[in-house]
């Protein structure tokens, strides 16, 4: 499939919140009491003595105007220390998002731990434990030439396929690893409207990233395995 086929928009806008979650820019409170009952379930399978949790927000697309069918929650468990847990979390975090089909009317949630201290890079960020905006998002027009988004998604699709093509793990490794640096080197410089995120964005919505991390899991999976021709 080729890009100029898809009929996935690179850079949706809205003038208004998405209202399946929102009423009148404040969280509808049937999604807010869910949430809090979703959150409530990480923490307890986090299972760590002290979480130092902070707050529970919600970000991304999703508080934002640029939000569509391919959105998802992103719903960050804010935690004032780690307490050197770092590792765990992000391993939990993983393990619980693959296990869970977890959705607020019909959209994905994917949960985070994120350290306090650590920087959050989105147009919106709500915080579902006070009902309250911390970073309210602003209408603006969207000013990425959808053009320039899907070129740079193009490149990367391509370097996607060559890494697949080769069955080499550490080629498959480097793609990701470029992929998340392409993405975070966006949202530092450009925000969530830079045309790296939003090329991101697509290869997710058109199952590229997905791809990839599924043969990297199917590559280590052969590589820690042993079968009969290997064995003396």
């Amino acid at each position: 499939m080729q890009f100029k086929e898809l009929s996935i928009d690179p850079n949706p806008h809205h003038h208004e919140l998405n209202p399946v979650l929102w009423d009148n820019n404040s969280l509808r409170k049937d999604v807010r009491h869910q949430l809090l009952k979703i959150a409530r379930h990480f923490a307890l399978y986090l299972d760590v003595p002290i979480l130092n949790l902070k707050d529970v927000t919600l970000s991304g697309s999703s508080a934002g105007y640029n939000y569509s069918d391919y959105s998802d929650i992103d719903l960050h468990l804010v935690v004032s220390k780690t307490n050197g847990n770092d590792e765990l979390f992000t391993a939990k975090k993983n393990l619980y998002n693959n296990q869970h089909d977890l959705a607020i009317k019909s959209i994905p949630v994917e949960l985070y731990v994120q350290p306090a201290d650590q920087k959050h890079h989105s147009a919106g960020i709500y915080s579902v434990l006070d009902d309250k905006w911390i970073t309210e998002p602003v209408h603006e027009e969207p000013k990425t030439d959808p053009k320039d988004i899907k070129a740079k998604a193009r490149n990367y699709a391509s370097k996607i396929n060559s890494a697949m093509r080769s069955g080499q793990i550490e080629q498959c490794r480097q793609v990701m690893d470029e992929l998340k640096r392409l993405r975070q080197a966006g949202l530092e410089t450009g925000g969530e409207q830079s045309v790296e995120n939003l090329a991101f964005k697509l290869l997710r919505a058109r199952g590229q990233i997905e791809k990839l991390r599924k043969y990297i899991t199917k590559l280590e999976s052969a590589e820690l395995s042993l079968g009969e021709h290997n064995e003396d």
